[in-house]
């Protein structure tokens, strides 16, 4: 039996008080700062952040609200992995795997957690996020996470089978969950299916204007927007040191993230801080990133999902793939277009995403002949 204990989260006031020194110590650029967000986050923005984050902010109400569902710690290995066990309230609750991705956490889903109580959540921080370690390698992949979960939810927790949910990374994790683990995973919700590479790397005149049109944007984007795809993937611990180190350089990297992923006017400022200071205070910023490395050289090869899986779309997320790609790739049963938000999902649009979710449950238990 793997060790387990229960877990709360509780960050020291001297913690706080070291924060709020480090943003008034900041030392910002010289020089004119571009206007708006194309070149990056601008300066009058992120120092609009940072005073909020210093003088008006307010961790400890999120935390005693996170501390109200039950979290655990255990022991996997060589690393710890630290997840959210919410038992459903009903006594054949289905069990949920919720997996997030980068630059985010398990926030992604808790302003789900009361909207969907019939059901036991599992929400894992990934390895190298908040207070989940790395293994002593120092990095890891979608596919040893997923062994990683499939154990969590299997020999820890004692579940024979659950449906699993991810985006961005967490997307590739429950995908590895499923082509590997076909006959536990009942079902797959995905919030993205990921970059559609054939597509990109095809002729034009092999393509439909669908497809031509998500080429051109993909180009386009990778130009404009894909460069922390590679410093994140081959120099994590050269970029490492100032997000460590500084509260504002940690800032200014991720905000752009939540900025032009986001349906940004759904994404409260509150929302931002409650990340960025997960991500501060348990100096996870340069741990995280190595995931990119994991994935880029040490992945291998995904089979083809075969079991039955929902996709829920929103409008502001990167790159949307053309729906008859999805539908070749996967046994698509559920396909949901959500009203609003953006690659952060269930944060900015938590009652679209329960409500299909709940639908796609329903649907699977339907097929299956189960109550």
């Amino acid at each position: 039996m793997m060790n387990i204990q229960e877990f709360y989260i509780n960050f020291d006031e001297s913690r706080f008080a070291d924060l709020r020194k480090r943003i008034a110590e900041t030392r910002w650029p010289d020089g004119a700062s571009f206007n708006g967000w194309q070149h990056g986050t601008p300066i009058d923005a992120l120092r609009e952040i940072m005073e909020y984050w210093s003088n008006g902010y307010d961790w400890k109400t999120k935390e005693a609200e996170l501390n109200k569902y039950p979290q655990y710690i255990c022991e996997i290995d060589d690393l710890s992995l630290h997840f959210f066990h919410i038992p459903g309230q009903r006594p054949d609750a289905v069990p949920i795997l919720m997996a997030h991705g980068w630059p985010d956490s398990f926030l992604r889903y808790s302003k789900t957690f009361p909207l969907l109580s019939d059901y036991s959540l599992v929400v894992p921080s990934m390895p190298g996020f908040a207070f989940s370690t790395l293994p002593a390698k120092g990095y890891i992949n979608n596919s040893e996470t997923a062994d990683l979960y499939h154990r969590l939810m299997t020999e820890i927790l004692g579940y024979k089978s659950y449906v699993a949910v991810g985006g961005d990374m967490g997307r590739g994790v429950v995908c590895y969950l499923a082509t590997r683990y076909p006959e536990s995973v009942r079902g797959l919700l995905l919030t993205d299916v990921g970059f559609a590479k054939d597509i990109a790397t095809a002729p034009d005149n092999q393509l439909t204007k669908e497809e031509l049109d998500y080429k051109r944007a993909a180009t386009e984007w990778m130009q404009k927007e894909g460069a922390y795809i590679n410093i994140q993937s081959t120099k994590p611990m050269s970029l490492g040191f100032g997000l460590s180190d500084s509260p504002a350089g940690m800032a200014g990297w991720l905000v752009e993230k939540y900025h032009d992923w986001s349906d940004w006017e759904r994404f409260s400022i509150d929302d931002l801080l409650d990340n960025l200071t997960l991500y501060w205070m348990t100096n996870c910023a340069q741990s995280s990133i190595r995931q990119y490395y994991g994935n880029s050289y040490t992945l291998p090869p995904m089979g083809k999902v075969t079991v039955p899986t929902a996709i829920a779309r929103f409008p502001k997320d990167i790159l949307p793939v053309p729906k008859p790609w999805i539908k070749r790739n996967y046994p698509l049963i559920q396909f949901s277009e959500m009203p609003y938000g953006g690659h952060f999902t269930a944060m900015e649009a938590p009652q679209p995403f329960a409500e299909a979710l709940i639908n796609f449950i329903g649907k699977i238990y339907w097929q299956l002949g189960v109550n």
